[in-house]
C-alpha cells in the first residue's frame, strides 16, 4: 500500500488481506503492516468483501463492482465523511479495492477534489505520483470530472446529476429491459415560491406550470440516435450543460422525467404524459425511446407536443 497524503493510504486487497484465503503467517504478517502504519480505519471499496479484522479497526464497505457502468459517484459524500472523520480524529485510513487501481483510486481522488478543490485530472495526477500503477475505469473518470462540474455536491436537485442518473436508468433498461428508480425533476407547479426568471412551459389548457428551463433537454435536428448523457464538450472543450441547441422546428419538446408523470416513480417503461390539474393530454413517454418530427431518435424519451404547451419567460 501507498501514503497519498499524510495518513491516508491506497492499496489492494493483500494490504488488507482476507485472512481466510491466506495462511495464518501471512495473515499476521500483514497485520503488523497496518499497525506498523498506525492504521486505524479501513474503507473496503469492492464486491462480497467482508473485513478480516474487524475488532482491530474501524471498517466502512462499500458495495461494488470495477465496471465503468457502475454508479460510484453516489458514494463520494460518504466516503469523504469517513475518511475526513478519521483524519480529523488523528486516525489514519487505508482505502482499498482487488488491485488498488480503479475504485480506490478513485475514491481517494474524490476526497483529495472535495478538500482542495481539484479538478478531476489534478487529483487523479496526485495520487498517480505515489502510486503509479492506478488506472481508474473510463466510467470512473467520467464522473470524477462530473463530480467537479458539479461543485463536489452529489444531489439530486443538480439538472447535471439528474441528466446522469437517468442515463445510467437508460443503459439499465438497454441491458435488462426494467427501469430503476429515478430522481425525477422537480414539479414547477407545487412549488411555494415564485419560480426565478426561465423559460416555462405551462398546459394550454389550464396554465398549469409543467416545465422549467433546466428540466429541457435540447437537440439537433437530424437521423440517428442521441444518447440520453449527463454533459458534452464543446468544439472548444467547454462544457455545455445542453449539448444540442434547440430546433425550433421540432414539433415536440423532450424533458426529463418529471414528478407529476404519472408511473415514472412506478418504473414504467411507457406511458401517456397528461397535465396533473386537468389531465389533459401532453404528449408520451417510453425508456426505449421515440422518434422527433426532425428525425432525430431520442431515448429515453419524454416527449410534449408544443400544440398542447405554451412557452413563457418569467419576469
Amino acid at each position: 500500500m501507498d501514503e497519498i497524503t499524510d495518513g491516508l493510504y491506497v492499496g489492494s486487497s493483500m494490504a488488507e488481506t482476507d485472512k481466510d484465503k491466506l495462511t495464518d503467517s501471512m495473515a499476521e504478517t500483514d497485520k503488523d503492516k497496518l499497525t506498523e502504519c498506525k492504521i486505524t480505519h479501513i474503507l473496503t471499496v469492492a464486491s462480497h468483501y467482508p473485513p478480516s479484522y474487524p475488532s482491530a479497526f474501524t471498517y466502512k464497505t462499500i458495495s461494488i463492482d470495477d465496471l465503468p457502468n457502475e454508479n460510484i459517484i453516489q458514494y463520494f459524500p460518504e466516503c469523504n465523511q469517513f475518511i475526513s472523520d478519521a483524519l480529523s480524529a488523528g486516525g489514519r485510513v487505508l482505502v482499498h479495492c482487488m488491485a488498488g487501481q480503479s475504485r480506490s483510486a478513485a475514491v481517494v481522488a474524490a476526497y483529495l477534489m472535495q478538500k482542495d478543490r481539484l479538478t478531476a485530472e489534478q487529483a487523479l495526477h496526485l495520487v498517480k505520483e505515489r502510486r503509479p500503477q492506478i488506472h481508474p475505469n473510463d466510467g470512473f473518470r467520467e464522473q470524477l470530472e462530473l463530480y467537479c462540474d458539479l461543485n463536489y455536491d452529489v444531489t439530486v436537485d443538480k439538472p447535471l446529476y439528474r441528466l446522469f442518473l437517468i442515463g445510467h436508468s437508460a443503459e439499465h433498461f438497454k441491458e435488462y429491459g426494467s427501469v430503476q428508480p429515478v430522481a425525477a425533476g422537480a414539479d414547477p407547479g407545487m412549488q411555494q415560491q415564485g419560480l426565478p426568471t426561465q423559460r416555462l412551459v405551462r398546459c394550454k389548457k389550464c396554465r398549469r406550470a409543467l416545465v422549467t428551463e433546466t428540466n429541457i433537454l435540447d437537440h439537433q435536428a437530424g437521423v440517428g440516435q442521441v444518447a440520453f448523457s449527463y454533459n458534452k464538450r464543446s468544439a472548444n472543450g467547454v462544457d455545455t450543460p445542453h449539448a444540442f441547441p434547440q430546433n425550433r422546428a421540432c414539433s415536440s419538446l423532450f424533458v426529463e422525467p418529471m414528478e407529476w408523470m404519472e408511473g415514472v416513480k412506478e418504473g414504467l417503461v411507457e406511458n401517456k404524459i397528461v397535465c396533473p390539474k386537468c389531465l389533459a393530454k401532453l404528449g408520451a413517454y417510453s425508456w426505449a425511446g421515440a422518434q422527433c418530427s426532425c428525425g432525430k431518435w431520442i431515448t429515453p424519451s419524454f416527449q410534449i407536443h408544443r400544440n398542447r404547451v405554451d412557452e413563457v419567460r418569467q419576469r
